[in-house]
C-alpha cells in the first residue's frame, strides 16, 4: 500500500483537500473461474491475486454471481490438477465431491465462503461482480459491472444490434446502483474482441464509466488488425466525441487480465498478472474503491508503477513519475485532442468476415488533433502544463523492459502505464 502524494486541487478528475490520505490499491476488475469460464476454483483465484500483491480482486464470470450452492463436472484436464492444487493448499476433503448420472462433480465455493478464508480488512478484499454477456451471430456485447449487490439478468443469445444491447446494459446497471444507493463502475469489455464495438458506439453511451483499453486475454486485438484501428485510438475517438458534440464526461480506460488459465506457467496468455488497474482512495472498501473509479482516480499499467500523479488544476499542470525499474528506460508521452478540433470522418465499409456477417468499423477521423501528441520526454518524470486549447490531456508510459509475451503482431503486451483524461473540468 502507496500513501498518496495528494496536492490541492484536481486529482485526474476529482477534487482533493490537502487533509485527505489517500493510498494506492492494485487490483483486477476481470477474472474468471469454474463459476463460468475460468478452470480453476474461486478460492484459489483470489489466493493467487493475494499473495501476488494485490489488494482487490473482481470475479466476473459471465452472467452469473458466485452464489448459492453449485456442483460442476470438471472436464478431464482440469479435474485432477485443480483439485491436487486446492487440497495441497486447503487440506485433504477441502474439495467436495459427488457423482451424478455417473459423472464426477465439484462443489464451487459461493464468494462468501471464498471471503471468508481470504478476506483481510486494509489488506484484501474482493468486490462482488459479473460479465455480462450478450452475443449475436458474430459478435459480442460483454460489459463489466462491479460492486453490485444482485445478478443483473441479460439473454445469453439475442438479434438486438450492439447499440440496443448496450442500452439494455446500461439500463440495469444503472437501475441498480439508483436503487441501492451505491457506486457501481461499469466497463465494456474488449470492445475489439470480434470487432464488435466502435468508438461511435461506445461514445453514445452515455452512463458509461470504463472501457478495457489493454485486455491481455487472446483474440482482444489491442492494437487492431491493421484495417482496423486499435482500442486505445477507439478511446481517444469516443471521448473526443463525447467531450466536443455531446456534453458527456470522458470514458475511463482500465487494463485487465480477463483471467482464464491458472495451471499454466506465468506468465502467459489469459493467465492472471500482466494487466491492472492501480486505484487512489481512502480506504480499501467496495464502495471507496468504486466511488474513486468512477471519479477516474486510477491508473492503468501491464508492469509500469508510479511514483507520482498528480494534475494540479489551479497551475493547470499535469506531472507523472515513474518509480523506476534498475535498468529499465522510460518516455512519457502525453496525448490528448485539442478543443478545437474537427469531428469530419470518413465513413469506412463494414468488414466482412469468413462467415459473411458484417463487423461496423470505426470512421477514420481526418483531423489530426484527434489523439495528438502534446509533448514527449525521455526519463522517469515529466511535467506537461496545459494550455488551454485541449479539450483533455492524458499520459502513457513506456518503457524498454521486456513484453511479457507476444503470440501475435496485433497483441500489445509491451510494459507501460496509462493515465486517465485530465483538463476536461476546467471552465
Amino acid at each position: 500500500m502507496i500513501k498518496a502524494i495528494v496536492v490541492v486541487g484536481v486529482a485526474l478528475g476529482i477534487f482533493t483537500c490537502s487533509g485527505d490520505e489517500l493510498h494506492w490499491y492494485k487490483g483486477n476488475t476481470h477474472t474468471h473461474t469454474l463459476w463460468s469460464d475460468g478452470d480453476d476454483f474461486p478460492e484459489m483465484v483470489a489466493d493467487w491475486y493475494k499473495n501476488h500483491g494485490y489488494d482487490f480482486l473482481v470475479l466476473s464470470d459471465h452472467n452469473i454471481l458466485s452464489r448459492g450452492e453449485k456442483w460442476k463436472a470438471l472436464r478431464a484436464d482440469q479435474a485432477n490438477v485443480a483439485i491436487e492444487k486446492a487440497e495441497q493448499r486447503w487440506g485433504r476433503g477441502h474439495v467436495k465431491t459427488r457423482v451424478v448420472g455417473g459423472a464426477k462433480e465439484v462443489r464451487l465455493l459461493p464468494l462468501n465462503e471464498v471471503r471468508y478464508l481470504l478476506e483481510e480488512p486494509g489488506k484484501f478484499i474482493m468486490i462482488e461482480g459479473l460479465e455480462m454477456t450478450t452475443s449475436r451471430e458474430g459478435l459480442a456485447v460483454h460489459t463489466n459491472p462491479m460492486n453490485v449487490s444482485e445478478l443483473l439478468s441479460v439473454e445469453r443469445q439475442s438479434e438486438r444490434t450492439v447499440e440496443q444491447e448496450l442500452e439494455i446494459h446500461s439500463h440495469l446497471v444503472n437501475g441498480l446502483s439508483h436503487a441501492t444507493g451505491k457506486p457501481v463502475f461499469w466497463q465494456v469489455n474488449h470492445p475489439n474482441f470480434k470487432f464488435s464495438i466502435t468508438g461511435e458506439q461506445l461514445a453514445d453511451v452515455a452512463l458509461l464509466d470504463g472501457v478495457e483499453i489493454m485486455n491481455s486475454s487472446s483474440n482482444c486485438f489491442n492494437l487492431g488488425d491493421g484495417s482496423r484501428p486499435s482500442v486505445e485510438r477507439i478511446w481517444d475517438i469516443a471521448n473526443t466525441i463525447r467531450l466536443k458534440s455531446e456534453g458527456l464526461p470522458p470514458i475511463f480506460g482500465t487494463a485487465t487480465d480477463d483471467t482464464h488459465d491458472y495451471h499454466l506457467e506465468n506468465p502467459v496468455v489469459n493467465g492472471p498478472g500482466t494487466a491492472w488497474v492501480m486505484v487512489r482512495a481512502k480506504s480499501l472498501t467496495a464502495d471507496s474503491i468504486t466511488g474513486a473509479m468512477k471519479e477516474g482516480d486510477f491508473y492503468s499499467s501491464t508492469g509500469v508503477v508510479l511514483k507520482r500523479l498528480d494534475f494540479n488544476a489551479s497551475d493547470k499542470t499535469f506531472t507523472v513519475e515513474v518509480d523506476a525499474e534498475p535498468g529499465v528506460q522510460y518516455e512519457i508521452e502525453f496525448k490528448g485532442s485539442l478543443s478545437k478540433v474537427s469531428l469530419r470522418h470518413e465513413h469506412v465499409p463494414d468488414v466482412v468476415d469468413e462467415k459473411g456477417i458484417e463487423h461496423p468499423v470505426t470512421a477514420n477521423y481526418l483531423d489530426q488533433n484527434i489523439g495528438k501528441t502534446f509533448m514527449s520526454k525521455k526519463g522517469t518524470r515529466a511535467t506537461y502544463r496545459l494550455k488551454g486549447n485541449e479539450l483533455f490531456v492524458r499520459a502513457v508510459v513506456h518503457s524498454s523492459a521486456s513484453p511479457y509475451f507476444k503470440y501475435d503482431e496485433y497483441s500489445d503486451f509491451e510494459k507501460k502505464a496509462w493515465t486517465q483524461p485530465v483538463g476536461w473540468k476546467i471552465d
